[in-house]
């Protein structure tokens, strides 16, 4: 019986896929993106590597198919979040009501076993509460009140044996 125990915990991890972590846009994997989010409310533009123009004006940046929702949305509808790497650093941390004397930069970094993953450089107070679904996202008026841009960077593991 201890066999057959042993046996089947082998194969439930067989059956994970890693997801990669990747900066997106509709779901195509992209190098990197650029949002800016306008003040007072959720107006943006992007700006992609792949771009036929040079800035893609969104009506909203809660839009599912473009740059910021794809891109957390990897992590948020993950069913293996205990496998994720993250950092991820702010002065003004999503359930606090009071910035932190510290360094003011923000950004979120995250990646799995298979060395890809993702570096989200940002401005904006608040943001990402990753308990949240990804329709939350933006949905705090915090986040929303100022500016904010959005530095999405992808990385594997060939970038990183390369410059490190």
């Amino acid at each position: 019986m201890f066999i057959f125990y042993v046996i089947a915990l082998y194969t439930l991890q067989l059956g994970v896929t890693p997801t990669d972590y990747q900066c997106k846009e509709q779901n195509n994997d992209v190098d990197w993106f650029f949002v800016y989010k306008l003040p007072g409310g959720k107006s943006s533009h992007h700006l992609l590597p792949t771009a036929a123009t040079d800035w893609s004006a969104v009506e909203t940046i809660d839009d599912q198919n473009k740059p910021m929702h794809s891109t957390m949305n990897i992590y948020i509808a993950s069913g293996t979040k205990q496998n994720t790497n993250i950092v991820a650093y702010s002065n003004y941390p999503p359930h606090f009501k009071f910035e932190l004397p510290m360094s003011p930069g923000k950004g979120v970094i995250m990646a799995e076993d298979n060395n890809k993953g993702f570096w989200l450089v940002h401005t904006a107070k608040y943001f990402p509460n990753l308990a949240l679904a990804i329709g939350d996202l933006f949905s705090n008026e915090k986040i929303t009140k100022e500016a904010a841009a959005f530095l999405c960077m992808s990385y594997s593991e060939f970038i990183i044996d390369y410059f490190c």
